[in-house]
């Protein structure tokens, strides 16, 4: 009988495949997108405020723990004075300025507002709102007439708003115990107010100062009000002729037993008016020019400096332009003199170059006051200049560093002085021009400085870093620098060996991170301490830089609308890199990068910035930097200069799909106000590659938010390459009244991997798939049809300006941000609608869009290469969703092949990320209920979108202010990068469909291995004894 084989292969194959299931089981688990575990460590969160422009400190001997300041992002904050950390912060509304920063009874006053005025009494220790007094229906804001005081009988607030109304309000409570209002169609705006010594019988007086409007100047008007009951008691017209409300400052006063004083600047002299009086005392110009030194070369009109003393204090300050080339500025001190009631000269500050900022405080447990002048003292170092006025002289002078290409001049200054044994410390708070905000102490570890110029970002762009393996243009491929091109390929061979050999000291810590996944990701497995705060002397020594094995650390470059460009480690924490910043009224305008990480060359950033000239003329610059150190990236060959300037403004720039032979780096065409295009580099063999191509070059330009027509252009080389003159190609004109709101174009780095989608009954819907179309998003304030103003969508080709689609949307809120992303052929926007009628129901929409080539299934457009001037329109379904959440700012996900699932990003004005899964803004999902071939096609039945938690990628963090969202591709399918970023900066890694192309972090790679090795050896021992088996059941 012929032996039987057959159930001994079943056998074998059945072990394998035992085998090979327990080995994909175990690979199979597969990354959350974000559970407990992982917050705080593929994400983080830096908290700004902004450029404080006011600040004050609680009054301590010992000096003060917080220090509270106001800035232009209408932030109300307290700073830890020792770290810089933020202790608490109050967002205010967008647009409501800080008028008055103030501590009473222990807490913090802030009066602030635009459309209406707030008076808010805040725990000092928590930011908490105690109280919160907003006197409703007085009308806008203007920019004088609000300040505050309180009262030296009962301590309660007096507050001026509006400069007309003036009010007694409970410091304990906040309410209101009486009000006076200025008569109506009155020509005086009042500008403070200031409890001081009485006249005649009247003692509990509040002086109210204002400006009565003439035919040419102000006039003078001091309204004397009752403290107690708020009764006028006499009105002062004091004869003067005032330019500026910049031109009268009010001192002294602080309690009904202190004199108070106004001073004021004419055309040729200065007067004193001593409150409740009517003749003010004079000293004439000429006589103050005379007795000031740093006055002799005057050449501006004198102004007062503000010093920022308290209530009570009798010095002021004057200060002007002098010198040859009016570079410097002069100040001298002045005080009144309580007896003549006249101003006299104290000190001459001298000339200094440049920016200076002043400040002042008094002496722990006194009132001596000393004063603070902050200025440049050369290229790297600012100076601290303090001078005590009782004794007459400079008491300190402090160099302090401070890089002039990091920071330029000193902006704003705040003084503090507290005493430590016998002594007296300093403390000085001030900001700079590109927008951070900085501490110096006498205790070296309580400098700090926090990069607050972040709070100003304008764009972001990603720079992918080298690979380690990748030698840059600093070492040769054998590690050593330019010797290394000597070597011979024997001795180029031995240095690579021996760096192979050298590298096997790592390999015990490689067979150890087997059993650690998260050595994967370079990160530990618990979130760790970080902070926004540079702790002493920012270090300029950068670290090498490498990509991680995934792609996820990247260079977050950073552009504001101070004029700085900061450069941030994705990966470690948000940890600064460099800075730079472009003085004299840089307008950035673009950050392009024209050549990534290569092998032995760097990447490089294009800064495009625009300046005025001398003249008043506008000039384009161009900047290029090597991205991984913010250094000027020079080159040998005068074709490629580090920067370069066009003697006109700037209108757009784009990079062309062409690349320079000699250095790498892609084409920019710089687009100017002379409607002329500029390629940069300009040399011969560019010009002629941009020739060949300009013919396929459409592009929109100039159209900003509030134009009336839509505009599309074209670039026109003459024959010999002198001129390219940039032509308008086409122009889109909306009906009368429209404007237009958003715009959105597809991002050109998208990748789209599926031409199609598959339907429920395996038939095709092909994708519209033009490039060149963008979303434009117009509104009308008048209403057309409904009860509010509407908006209109229109699906452009920017090649030919043909509309391709539009709609309109009725009843729409133009209170609330009109939002658009466009991507693939999908577009969702979003927008308030204000209901059918008055009485319907209101609430958020989103709408998606999505561009097909045809509605018949399996229909496709017969060119394999699309064309925007074939006549073929997209067939566009559209649906629109209730949503529940204001949104600020919207975006989409990508990947580096296209495959994983979009999310829809939202920032929301609750201060949160929101991610919103393509699968819930489908417009195809089914209303009702769906039929097999839809269930086939897994379709969602059509609903609001819902308000799930889970959907929160900064979970609880409270992400403040998001106005943009960027995102970038990692090496992972998977996984991206997001950017939210306005006031705060928020980043976090996501994955849309969930890490498919990773190991779960908690995967035992130990295991796994131990698993193959048992397998093995079972499968060693055991197959002697199933061969002698099969051998006896051939016998039997």
């Amino acid at each position: 009988m012929a032996p039987s084989t057959s159930r001994g292969h079943h056998r074998v194959a059945f072990q394998a495949w035992t085998l090979w299931t327990i080995i994909l089981a175990l690979l199979a688990t597969t990354v959350v997108a974000l559970d407990e575990s992982q917050a705080g460590i593929i994400d983080w969160h830096h908290k700004w405020i902004g450029t404080p422009y006011v600040s004050t400190a609680p009054r301590t001997t010992r000096g003060s723990n917080l220090v509270y300041v106001a800035t232009d992002k209408n932030v109300v904050a307290a700073i830890k004075a020792k770290s810089g950390e933020l202790a608490w912060r109050q967002v205010l509304r967008e647009g409501e300025t800080v008028h008055a920063l103030r501590t009473v009874t222990g807490n913090l006053l802030t009066l602030s507002g635009s459309t209406e005025i707030h008076a808010r009494l805040l725990d000092a220790k928590t930011g908490q709102v105690l109280w919160d007094f907003s006197p409703a229906g007085e009308g806008a804001i203007p920019e004088f007439g609000q300040a505050v005081t309180t009262t030296s009988e009962d301590s309660n607030l007096i507050i001026l708003t509006q400069g007309a109304h003036v009010r007694k309000v409970s410091a304990k409570a906040g309410t209101e115990l009486w009000h006076w209002k200025a008569e109506e169609g009155s020509a005086t705006t009042y500008l403070s107010i200031l409890e001081s010594n009485g006249f005649s019988d009247h003692r509990d007086v509040v002086y109210v100062v204002g400006l009565q409007r003439g035919i040419a100047s102000y006039s003078l008007e001091i309204v004397a009000l009752n403290s107690i009951t708020g009764n006028a008691v006499k009105t002062f017209n004091i004869r003067s002729e005032i330019s500026t409300f910049e031109d009268v400052q009010v001192l002294g006063g602080g309690s009904t037993s202190k004199d108070g004083y106004i001073v004021w600047l004419e055309q040729d002299c200065l007067k004193v008016l001593t409150l409740g009086t009517d003749k003010p005392t004079q000293t004439t110009m000429k006589g103050i020019i005379s007795e000031v030194d740093s006055f002799e070369q005057l050449v501006s009109k004198l102004d007062f400096v503000a010093l920022g003393l308290p209530e009570g204090h009798t010095l002021f300050m004057l200060g002007g332009t002098v010198g040859e080339y009016h570079d410097s500025k002069g100040a001298g001190l002045f005080r009144i003199n309580e007896e003549t009631k006249a101003a006299e000269f104290l000190s001459d500050f001298g000339e200094r170059t440049g920016f200076s900022t002043y400040s002042a405080a008094t002496k722990p447990g006194t009132n001596d006051v000393v004063i603070l002048r902050a200025f440049r003292d050369d290229e790297e170092l600012g100076a601290l200049e303090l001078f005590d006025v009782a004794e007459d002289k400079v008491m300190r002078h402090q160099n302090i560093a401070l890089d002039f290409e990091k920071y330029a001049h000193i902006s704003f200054a705040s003084l503090e002085l507290y005493s430590k044994g016998q002594g007296i410390q300093v403390r000085v708070y001030f900001s700079t021009m590109d927008g951070s905000f900085h501490a110096f102490s006498d205790i070296e570890s309580e400098c700090w400085y926090r990069e607050e110029s972040l709070a100003y970002t304008r764009n972001v762009e990603f720079v992918d870093l080298p690979e380690r393996k990748l030698w840059t243009q600093d070492v040769d491929e054998t590690g050593h620098a330019k010797t290394a091109k000597s070597l011979t390929i024997v001795e180029r061979y031995v240095e690579r060996l021996t760096a192979h050999v050298l590298q096997l000291k790592g390999l015990p810590a490689f067979i150890i991170s087997y059993a650690n996944p998260s050595s994967l990701f370079k990160k530990t497995p618990t979130a760790t301490e970080y902070s926004e705060v540079q702790i002493g002397a920012p270090n300029n020594t950068i670290q090498p830089l490498y990509r991680d094995q995934f792609g996820l650390r990247k260079i977050l470059i950073f552009s504001t609308d101070k004029g700085k460009v900061v450069a941030v480690d994705s990966g470690n924490k948000g940890q600064i890199i460099w800075s730079r910043f472009f003085p004299w009224g840089h307008d950035l305008k673009n950050v392009v990068i024209v050549r990534h990480a290569n092998v032995r060359l760097p990447p490089v950033l294009a800064i495009i910035g625009q300046t005025i000239d001398g003249g008043g003329n506008r000039v384009l610059r161009l900047y290029r930097l090597n991205a991984l150190t913010g250094e000027d990236y020079q080159t040998e060959d005068f074709n490629f200069p580090s920067s370069a300037w066009i003697p006109a403004g700037y209108l757009g720039a784009f990079k062309l799909p062409l690349e320079d032979p000699d250095e790498k780096t892609q084409v920019l065409c710089l687009i100017d106000d002379r409607m002329h295009a500029t390629t940069f580099p300009s040399t011969r063999v560019v010009q002629e590659a941009f020739k060949e191509l300009s013919d396929d070059i459409y592009f929109m330009l100039n159209n900003k938010v509030g134009e009336k027509a839509l505009k599309g252009y074209k670039i026109i080389v003459s024959a010999d390459l002198d001129r390219m003159d940039v032509e308008p190609a086409w122009t889109i004109p909306f009906p009368e009244g429209e404007e237009i709101a958003v715009i959105a174009e597809r991002p050109t780095y998208e990748v789209m991997a599926s031409l199609g989608r598959v339907l429920g009954d395996r038939g095709v819907l092909y994708k519209y798939q033009n490039p060149n179309y963008a979303a434009v998003i117009t509104i009308n304030p008048k209403p057309k049809l409904g009860v509010a103003p509407y908006m209109t969508i229109y699906l452009v080709d920017t090649v030919k300006g043909s509309i391709l689609y539009q709609a309109t949307h009725e009843n729409v809120g133009l209170s609330q941000p009109i939002l658009a992303t466009q991507y693939e052929n999908n577009v969702v926007y979003t927008f308030w609608s204000e209901g059918e009628t008055s009485t319907s129901a209101k609430g958020y929409q989103a709408v998606a869009l999505e561009l097909y080539e045809s509605k018949t299934r399996n229909q496709r457009t017969k060119s394999e290469t699309f064309s925007s001037f074939s006549n073929e329109r997209p067939d566009v379904i559209a649906q629109s969703f209730p949503f529940p959440h204001s949104a600020t700012a919207i975006g989409v996900t990508s990947t580096k092949a296209g495959i994983s699932s979009k999310d829809i990003l939202f920032g929301l004005s609750r201060q949160s990320l929101l991610a919103v899964n393509k699968r819930f803004l489908d417009p195809r999902r089914p209303v009702g209920i769906p039929t097999a071939q839809e269930k086939e096609e897994m379709l969602i039945p059509y609903a609001p979108i819902s308000e799930d938690p889970r959907q929160l990628l900064s979970y609880n963090l409270e992400v403040a202010g998001i106005k943009k969202i960027a995102t970038s591709p990692t090496l992972l399918e998977s996984t991206t990068i997001v950017v939210a970023y306005g006031l705060d900066v928020f980043t976090t890694r996501h994955a849309p469909s969930k890490t498919f192309d990773i190991l779960n972090e908690d995967f035992s790679k130990l295991q796994l291995m131990l698993t193959i090795v048992v397998l093995t050896a079972v499968l060693f021992f055991t197959a002697p004894m199933v061969r002698k088996k099969m051998l006896k059941e051939q016998w039997y």
